[in-house]
């Protein structure tokens, strides 16, 4: 996927939820101009609300190590169970459980195949897929309800510990392609991912217990999703240090109970 493409899909993804927002917001608003005696929900607080979510959207890798570049972008998604402890009526702290689906694309040269087959010196096209338990520890921070909606940002890490991981590797050498795929890659990459995670969006109450939101979230990895170095039986280094941090950008929503 190229740069070009992936700052498509990212303007589409922000698109889409700012209309629907809109048209939601929009909607709340005419149905209260036909008619002022509307019942609008008043959500009631609650320390403690639990919630289901999912989400999509594309993820990248970002190398530290020469000679390595990016090669584009993953579908990425997830799901799962939040819990919510509300503070007070604006502060709330969020975690959960979910399941993540993170990953990225690398070009590199190669003098070696990885994965098994015979020396070979030439291009490796990797694209990888981490799956992973992750558990947000997030600060959300929101505004008083206005009709139906409340806005919200949030802010804090997200800690991801990997399930499996696996990957599709294009080898150019030779005057010939090699492609392999689902290589099991639990040994070039990192158990445990921490990251940044930051994001904007809306609650909408349709009930005083029951309510939908979304918003937009960028994760931004602090540690490499990749093992410094290889070797083989001997313990000799058979490849270059490789770091990698992974990156997402993604629209997420559910609902609360």
């Amino acid at each position: 996927m190229t740069i070009t493409n992936t700052l498509k899909i990212k303007l589409s993804i922000i698109a889409i939820f700012f209309s629907t927002l809109l048209s939601v917001n929009s909607f709340a608003q005419d149905s209260n101009s036909v008619a002022a005696d509307n019942y609008v929900p008043k959500s009631e607080f609650r320390t403690v609300r639990l919630g289901i979510t999912g989400g999509m959207g594309i993820s990248w890798m970002n190398p530290k190590t020469t000679g390595y570049e990016k090669n584009g972008s993953t579908f990425s998604y997830s799901y799962g169970l939040l819990i919510d402890y509300n503070f007070t009526q604006n502060y709330t702290f969020s975690s959960g459980v979910k399941f993540n689906r993170l990953g990225g694309k690398l070009k590199f040269a190669n003098d070696t195949n990885v994965i098994g087959s015979i020396k070979q010196v030439g291009t490796l096209e990797r694209s990888y897929y981490i799956n992973s338990l992750e558990i947000p520890t997030l600060l959300k921070l929101k505004t008083n309800q206005m009709g139906y909606l409340t806005y919200f940002a949030q802010l804090g890490l997200l800690h991801n510990f990997a399930l499996s991981s696996f990957g599709n590797d294009k080898l150019s050498a030779n005057n010939s392609v090699t492609e392999t795929n689902d290589i099991d890659m639990a040994d070039y990459t990192s158990f445990y991912r921490i990251s940044f995670n930051v994001g904007v969006g809306a609650e909408y109450a349709i009930s005083q217990s029951f309510s939908g939101f979304a918003y937009l979230e960028f994760d931004n990895g602090l540690n490499s999703s990749l093992n410094s170095e290889k070797t083989n039986n001997d313990g000799k280094i058979i490849s270059p240090n490789e770091n990698a941090f992974i990156k997402k950008f993604a629209l997420t929503f559910g609902f609360m109970f």
